[in-house]
C-alpha cells in the first residue's frame, strides 16, 4: 500500500510554488471586495487547501495577544476535523511552542511531525492524516493590538523549506492586511455610530436597535423601547452655559448606562433625547426600568464644573413592541407617550397604550 504522505522524490516544488502563488493572487482579488475578516480568511483557507492538496489543513486564530487559550476559529482542508478538536492552553511548555511563539510575532521555522512525535496531537495528526510538516506564522494588525496566527499542515516532508518559506510569510502578510483592513472598518463604524459626548451609540446605530428589538410574532420574546428627554434642557444652556449642558448630557448618559442591563441598548437620539431598547422586557418590566431612571436622575446632583452641581429631571415615554411592529412605529408611540408626560407636568413616565 502506498504511503498517504508524499515522498521527497515525487514532489515538484516549483510547480507547487506556482500553484500557491496563483492561490495568493486569486485571494488578493477576492479581498478587494472588502469582505469581513472572518469571511475573507475562511475563503482563503478553503481555496488554498482545494488548490494545493499537499496542504491538508489551514487554520487561523486572531484576537488578544494575551490569550491563555488558542482554538482554531477558521479551518479548512481534509484534516479540518482535527482542527475542530484542537485546543492549545498556555502552559510553561506551550508558551515556548510554535503557536504561542508565533502569536508573539516570532518567525518560527517549520517543524517536522511523524507518528512518533512527542506531542500527542501531532502524533494523532500524523497517523490519521499523513501530516509530516507544520508551519505557524504570525499575523499582525497595523491598526490595533490584535494579533493572530496562521498554521499550515502539509503531507510532504520538509514541505515549507522546499517550496520556500518566504511564500508562506507573504501569505501571512496578506492575512495581516485583512486584519488591518477589518480593524480600520470597525474603527470607522464605531466612530460613525458612537456619540463622543455621551459615550453611547448614536442614531446611526438604529439598524442594530431594530434587529435587537424585533418581534416576529406572538411567540417572540417581549421587547420595549423608552424615549427619555431631559426636562427644560434649554434653560440649562441659557442659564449655566453650554459646558454645563454638556455635563448634564454626559451625566445622564452615565446614569442610563448604569441602570440598564448589558443586553440592553442605550443611544443618544439627538440633543437631550435618549432611546433605550429593552429586549426581553415586558411592559411592566420596562415601566420599572423607566421609573428607576427617572427617580435616580431627580435625586442626583450632576457636577457641571466650577464647584457647581445641578439637579435636573426627565420625562419618559414607553412603548412595548407589538408582534410584527416595526421599530419606527413603536418609537412613534413612545414619542406620543413622551409628549403626554411633558404635558402632564414633566418628571414622569407614561406608557403608550
Amino acid at each position: 500500500m502506498k504511503d498517504r504522505h508524499a515522498s521527497k522524490t515525487d514532489f515538484a516544488s516549483q510547480e507547487e510554488l506556482l500553484t500557491i502563488t496563483a492561490a495568493l493572487l486569486y485571494s488578493a482579488r477576492f479581498l478587494l471586495d472588502g469582505p469581513p475578516a472572518r469571511e475573507a480568511l475562511d475563503h482563503f483557507c478553503a481555496d488554498l487547501t482545494q488548490r494545493v492538496p499537499n496542504i491538508v489543513l489551514a487554520w487561523t486564530w486572531f484576537g488578544d495577544a494575551g490569550t491563555d487559550e488558542i482554538r482554531p476559529q477558521v479551518a479548512a482542508g481534509v484534516a479540518k476535523d482535527y482542527a475542530a478538536t484542537l485546543e492549545i492552553r498556555r502552559t510553561m511548555l506551550t508558551s515556548i511552542g510554535p503557536a504561542f511563539r508565533a502569536l508573539r510575532g516570532e518567525h518560527v521555522p517549520p517543524f517536522a511531525v511523524n507518528p512518533n512525535s512527542p506531542f500527542s496531537p501531532w502524533r494523532g495528526a500524523s497517523r490519521q492524516y499523513g501530516i509530516r510538516s507544520v508551519m505557524a506564522l504570525p499575523l499582525e494588525s497595523s491598526v490595533d493590538s490584535q494579533r493572530g496566527i496562521l498554521v499550515l499542515y502539509a503531507r510532504v516532508e520538509d514541505y515549507f523549506e522546499r517550496v520556500g518559506v518566504e511564500a508562506f510569510r507573504s501569505m501571512a502578510g496578506l492575512f495581516g492586511a485583512v486584519l488591518s483592513r477589518s480593524a480600520r472598518l470597525e474603527a470607522l463604524q464605531r466612530a460613525a455610530t458612537r456619540d463622543k459626548l455621551a459615550g453611547l451609540l448614536n442614531r446611526n446605530a438604529e439598524p442594530l436597535l431594530r434587529e435587537k428589538l424585533r418581534r416576529a410574532g406572538e411567540d417572540s420574546p417581549p421587547a420595549a423601547a423608552l424615549i427619555c428627554d431631559i426636562d427644560r434642557f434649554k434653560s440649562v444652556n441659557d442659564t449655566h452655559g453650554h459646558d454645563a449642558g454638556d455635563a448634564v448630557i454626559a451625566g445622564f448618559a452615565r446614569l442610563i448606562s448604569g441602570r440598564v442591563r448589558s443586553t440592553d441598548m442605550a443611544l443618544r437620539w439627538g440633543g437631550e433625547e435618549f432611546v433605550v431598547g429593552l429586549p426581553g422586557a415586558s411592559r411592566e418590566v420596562a415601566l420599572g426600568v423607566a421609573e428607576d431612571i427617572r427617580e435616580r436622575l431627580a435625586q442626583d446632583e450632576i457636577d457641571i464644573g466650577g464647584g457647581r452641581t445641578l439637579r435636573v429631571t426627565c420625562s419618559i415615554g414607553l412603548a412595548a413592541l407589538r408582534p410584527g411592529e416595526d421599530l419606527s412605529d413603536a418609537l412613534r408611540r413612545a414619542d406620543e407617550a413622551l409628549y403626554q408626560a411633558k404635558r402632564g407636568g414633566r418628571d414622569r413616565v407614561v406608557a403608550a397604550g
